[in-house]
C-alpha cells in the first residue's frame, strides 16, 4: 500500500515540476499568439511585446533571423533590411 503512495506522489511531483519548467516557454508562446499575424509587423512592435531575442543572425540579402527561446518553446522570425517581419522560419513547442 505504501508503494502506491510513492507512485502517486511521484506522478504529482512530476506534473508540478514539468509545469514549472515549461512556464517560461508557455508565457513566451502566449505573447507571440497575442500579437496575431507576425508578417508585416515591425521588429520594435514584436520586441516590445515579447522581449529581446535570444539570438540574432545575418542572412543573405541583408535579412536578419531573430530567435526567441525559452524552455519548451522556440520561434525564429525572418526580418527584411527595414526590420519588417517576413514570417516564421520555424517554430517548436513541447
Amino acid at each position: 500500500m505504501d508503494f502506491m503512495y510513492y507512485i502517486i506522489g511521484g506522478l504529482i511531483l512530476f506534473v508540478i515540476i514539468s509545469a514549472v519548467v515549461r512556464a517560461p516557454g508557455n508565457d513566451l508562446q502566449k505573447k507571440f499568439a497575442k500579437l496575431g499575424t507576425l508578417s508585416g509587423k515591425h521588429y520594435s512592435e514584436i520586441e516590445k511585446a515579447c522581449g529581446k531575442p535570444s539570438s540574432v543572425s545575418s542572412l543573405k540579402d541583408g535579412k536578419i533571423l531573430r530567435q526567441w527561446m525559452a524552455t519548451g518553446y522556440h520561434i525564429a522570425l525572418i526580418f527584411d533590411n527595414n526590420d519588417i517581419c517576413e514570417g516564421i522560419s520555424h517554430e517548436a513547442s513541447v
